[in-house]
């Protein structure tokens, strides 16, 4: 009970930070839902394999200008891995950053686009085979790279349908401690997401 009320009050926080964001820049700014896929794992665990997970939320673009934009996203991700019998999993808010190139010409329906940037990750729960674990065992942030490429296809005069193809590698050893350099224990992960995002008026 006390995760789900954690997760309830991230999620009411951050969505009042992007409609207030949404209030200060009406004609740049696209907000709307995202939802997808993980296919995770981790390094340096002997033998470990690739989990599956979802991954909700809220996605958000600013445009620069025709051509280049920055999307900030609002995530709870669920990704992991396998070890032996045991499927381990771990719930993370991630707010990914990214600075965005958008290809074609300004007016088309079907837009390109390939972008890359930094995703902070804040550990809410860890479970093991679906029972709870003790989440004093892992480091609360996870710092990740990203990079991806996806496309925009306009489905409406304001309304954005958003595919996205992510790869994340993390910065930092998953488990709380002082661990060897070479011994760290870092996520890895694929994601495929859609969202549908609506504004960018300024720029159609």
């Amino acid at each position: 009970m006390m995760i789900m009320f954690k997760k309830a009050i991230m999620l009411i926080l951050f969505t009042s930070l992007f409609l207030s964001f949404q209030l200060r820049a009406q004609e740049d700014f696209s907000i709307g839902p995202r939802v997808g896929v993980n296919w995770s794992n981790v390094s340096n665990v002997d033998n470990s394999k690739t989990l599956t997970g979802g991954v909700i939320g809220l996605t958000s673009t600013y445009s620069i200008n025709e051509t280049v934009g920055l999307t900030l996203d609002a995530l709870y991700s669920r990704e992991g891995y396998k070890s032996g019998i045991n499927d381990i999993k771990f719930g993370y808010i991630q707010i990914p950053l990214y600075f965005d190139l958008f290809f074609g010409d300004l007016g088309e329906r079907f837009r390109p686009k390939i972008y890359a940037g930094v995703v902070p990750g804040f550990l809410l729960d860890v479970n093991v085979n679906d029972e709870d674990a003790d989440n004093d065992q892992f480091d609360p942030v996870n710092m990740a790279l990203s990079g991806g490429l996806g496309f925009n296809y306009r489905t409406g005069s304001r309304i954005w349908l958003n595919t996205d193809l992510r790869a994340y590698q993390g910065l930092n050893d998953i488990r709380d401690g002082d661990v060897p350099e070479g011994d760290k224990v870092m996520h890895n992960n694929i994601q495929l997401s859609v969202g549908l995002a609506y504004g960018l008026s300024r720029w159609e």
